[in-house]
């Protein structure tokens, strides 16, 4: 059973027994990968929230019946993106429940690119509610 506890080793098993780090090129590679995992993360975020916004925006144009929005292409797009999301999350969540610091510093770092590449549409002071 692993530690829980923060610690800073290289040796490391990370979501399944094929990923396992030894050294530093192998938790310096998982990092990157957890690093674009983060981002890929923070940028479906950020594209869900714009279609959620451009859905809105067009329903209010053109009247449609919920059963038409139910069985929209935007809506299961929506869905699916929905799902990828969640299961990038619990294995975000998982990777940093293995409490070694590095990768859980990779994830802030992750976490903090992904906001600034994909959410600046956020702060750039126009009114962002999609329903007003």
């Amino acid at each position: 059973m692993n530690s829980m506890a923060f610690h800073g080793g290289v040796t490391e098993t990370i979501l399944f027994k094929e990923w396992r780090t030894t050294d530093w090129n192998g938790m310096s590679g998982s990092m990157v990968g957890i690093i674009l995992l983060t981002i890929i993360y923070e940028g479906l975020k950020s594209y869900r929230d714009h279609l959620f916004k451009d859905t809105a925006i067009s329903r209010k144009k053109v009247k449609r019946t919920k059963i038409q929005m139910l069985f929209s292409t935007v809506h299961f797009l929506q869905a699916v993106l929905h799902v990828v999301q969640m299961i990038i999350g619990y294995f975000l969540m998982l990777i940093f429940m293995t409490y070694n610091v590095w990768l859980c510093i990779a994830m802030v770092i992750g976490t903090g690119l992904g906001y600034w590449l994909f959410a600046w549409e956020k702060s750039d002071g126009e009114n962002t509610d999609c329903c007003s």
